[in-house]
């Protein structure tokens, strides 16, 4: 099943996979701080001073992780996973991967890694450990106890955040292998890692949330402009001008790493390049609003941009008059529903018949008995992006 999306222009839009069960200064700035909650932190910090490693396990380091537009290549998971190193754990001439991974939904708090069981399916906020990772010696290290503190939270991908006395045991894959998310299994009597404290920070300068109601949406002067296909994730940049939507317009270039990119678009629209053969003011949009608020005679696209349909048609993307849960026309399509109600034309079981099926950011949003599917959009230089997600019946 093909989609067509890239990252820089119109030149270089392509598609990726349907991915599911069953187929594979001046101005506002927001700078690497400390967290918020810096007691909380810091009384964590001094109890896990005093603990020692439980029988059995070596205690490991970590060092820093980044998300999403921060990766070489740019990754942008299904839901947002912080990735970087572990600290020996194996051969210390081998990488050995480390990975966050929290649901969009996840708010400022603390939580018990030992929900989930240390399953990599079942797991909400998990953290995952490849050893040697391209090595005959690589193994799978899942966290299944311990203690997570999320700060601060800009957005689903920039966060701050805590680890403390974290048990990782060894690991092997387990069922459910042919979903979106795979399961674990630990390994009876296998190696056990132990981490005493650690933080991560993922926010980034100028680091916003595009999504309606956020704090950092509707700034006065400036725009939150998404880097991600779902819109979950964002950048703010100047807005110091007059012009709207389709307006030719100029992007001035922060003149340090503390202060953000201008445009002479208005406030709310950015002046992008992603959808024609040069900058257009387009206005930036949340399409699981209730109402996106796009000029008229547009709709809330990818990248959260509103755009003519007669746009993006020719790139590829098609359309299906079909409402949440109908019967599509086509066997596939990235647009079906209406604005504030979007969807796509999937044919999961391959019968002939597509249905449309409700566009989802977070799984935690699906309900019993339901995965979250995702679309996968090939970004220049390798990268992926992951974000677009619906909810389905997977049958596990």
């Amino acid at each position: 099943m093909a989609s067509r999306l890239g990252d820089a222009s119109v030149k270089g839009l392509r598609w990726g996979a349907v991915v599911l069960a069953g187929l594979v200064g001046c101005g506002p700035t927001t700078t690497k701080e400390p967290a918020t909650n810096q007691e909380e932190v810091r009384s964590i910090e001094e109890q896990a001073k005093s603990l020692t490693p439980p029988p059995g396990c070596t205690e490991i380091t970590t060092g820093e992780l980044a998300s999403g537009v921060e990766l070489t290549p740019v990754m942008y998971a299904p839901q947002p996973t912080y990735r970087g190193t572990f600290n020996s754990l194996g051969d210390p001439a081998v990488t050995d991967l480390a990975r966050i991974r929290l649901d969009v939904n996840t708010a400022p708090g603390l939580y018990d890694l030992a929900v989930g069981g240390g399953n990599t399916f079942t797991c909400d906020r998990c953290v995952i450990a490849n050893q040697d990772v391209g090595a005959p010696t690589t193994k799978l290290f899942v966290a299944d106890s311990g203690t997570m503190l999320v700060a601060l939270k800009v957005s689903p991908e920039q966060t701050i955040g805590a680890l403390a006395n974290m048990v990782l045991r060894e690991s092997v894959d387990a069922p459910p292998l042919n979903a979106p998310y795979w399961g674990s299994a630990v390994v009876p009597g296998g190696e056990c890692k132990w981490l005493r404290f650690a933080t991560w920070n993922t926010v980034r300068s100028g680091g916003c949330d595009p999504r309606e109601g956020s704090l950092t949406a509707n700034l006065p002067d400036t725009t939150c402009v998404p880097t991600n296909s779902v819109a979950s994730d964002g950048t703010l940049e100047r807005a110091l001008g007059t012009k709207t939507h389709g307006q030719a317009c100029t992007t001035t270039p922060a003149a340090s790493e503390y202060e953000l990119d201008s445009t002479d678009c208005e406030q709310g629209f950015t002046c992008t390049d992603l959808l024609s053969a040069s900058a257009q003011c387009l206005k930036t949009c949340d399409f699981m609003a209730a109402n996106p608020g796009c000029p008229s005679g547009t709709i809330c696209g990818v990248y959260g941009l509103c755009i003519e349909p007669s746009v993006l048609q020719p790139l590829g993307f098609d359309f299906d008059p079909a409402q949440i849960g109908e019967q599509c026309s086509v066997g596939y399509a990235e647009f079906c529903g209406t604005e504030g109600a979007r969807g796509a034309c999937l044919d999961l079981a391959r019968t002939g018949t597509a249905t449309c099926y409700a566009y989802e950011r977070a799984r935690s949003n699906c309900g019993p008995g339901e995965e979250l599917g995702y679309m996968s959009y090939g970004r220049a230089g390798g990268g992926y992006d992951r974000s677009y997600g619906f909810c389905y019946h997977d049958g596990l």
